[in-house]
């Protein structure tokens, strides 16, 4: 019998880990760490005022607005996206048969939106903790409740 190659992703809002389990008794190692640093475009600088429109004939009429997103939401959102390229990549290099998430709760809500394709389709299971400081050791008693295929 095959065993039941997983691929486990830990991530906050700004850095990542990419684990495998490749069967029961194998443990969890190290696969790849990512971190939003090394993504060009999260060197982008936000305002901290909102943004003015004009209106009318020469710009008559000025409206303040709110923008639609805090900085936060739009950096998590963008590192999500590059987490699941990431994904994406490793998934077709290593073949796995399922995906389980541990996430902090907010960039848990983005990876679910960013993720698709194969992966999306072999989710197992997600967590909503923040487990990516965790000690590799320690890692497995987090997962325990998860059921095996």
């Amino acid at each position: 019998m095959k065993p039941i190659t997983t691929l486990v992703l830990l991530a906050d809002d700004a850095s990542a880990r990419i684990l495998i389990n490749q069967g029961i008794g194998k443990g969890l190692r190290d696969h790849a760490e990512l971190s939003l640093k090394q993504f060009a475009d999260a060197q982008i600088e936000y305002g901290d005022r909102p943004g003015r429109q004009t209106g009318g004939p020469a710009g008559a009429a000025r409206h303040g607005f709110d923008p639609h997103e805090t900085a936060d939401v739009q950096s998590r959102a963008r590192f999500a996206r590059h987490l699941a390229e990431a994904l994406e990549q490793e998934w077709a290099q290593l073949r796995p048969d399922r995906l389980i998430i541990a996430a902090a709760p907010k960039m848990l809500g983005a990876l679910r939106g960013a993720i698709t394709g194969a992966p999306a389709a072999a989710l197992h299971a997600d967590l909503a903790k923040d487990l990516i400081k965790v000690a590799l050791r320690d890692l497995p008693a987090h997962f325990a409740d998860i059921q095996p295929m």
